[in-house]
């Protein structure tokens, strides 16, 4: 018998901690590193999901909030965002290009709010050291994948 099946919750906890998916077998699934945490918020980025787009770096997070947040109409807060951010690592720059909000932490729950911008309409915000944005922008930066040579 597998000590998981004897500790289910522990197992998930200590996985949490280290910072690495519960189901590691799977090599699909999403697998998010912890890269910040505020007083009022913790952001993890998806490994898997960092790729060059153009001359930016797109990367996937998550964050969970540690008190809920007002969605944008309906009356509904939400406790965790999955958003795909651009980085401009040169410049320091991030920006929103999709995400969906979720009732409850981790992903879990109804989707409360979605928005998405295309590459023409992105928004650039700056992305200071010691910040949330600036903590995503330094590990996406480098961990994201080199161009391939041309020719």
């Amino acid at each position: 018998m597998r000590f998981s099946q004897f500790f289910p919750l522990g197992c998930a906890a200590i996985a949490a901690l280290v910072g690495v998916a519960a189901s590691a077998d799977d090599a699909t699934a999403d697998k998010w590193y912890q890269v910040a945490i505020s007083s009022s918020e913790t952001a993890y980025v998806n490994n898997n999901a960092i790729k060059l787009v153009g001359d930016t770096v797109e990367v996937k997070v998550k964050e969970n909030f540690t008190a809920p947040r007002p969605a944008a109409s309906g009356g509904k807060t939400f406790l965790s965002t999955r958003t795909l951010y651009r980085l401009n690592c040169a410049q320091r720059k991030i920006a929103m290009s999709k995400t969906e909000a979720y009732s409850g932490a981790d992903l879990q729950g109804d989707v409360v709010q979605k928005a998405s911008r295309n590459d023409r309409n992105l928004i650039w915000m700056d992305a200071p050291t010691a910040t949330v944005f600036g903590e995503i922008l330094d590990y996406g930066c480098r961990k994201a994948p080199t161009a391939a040579p041309a020719g």
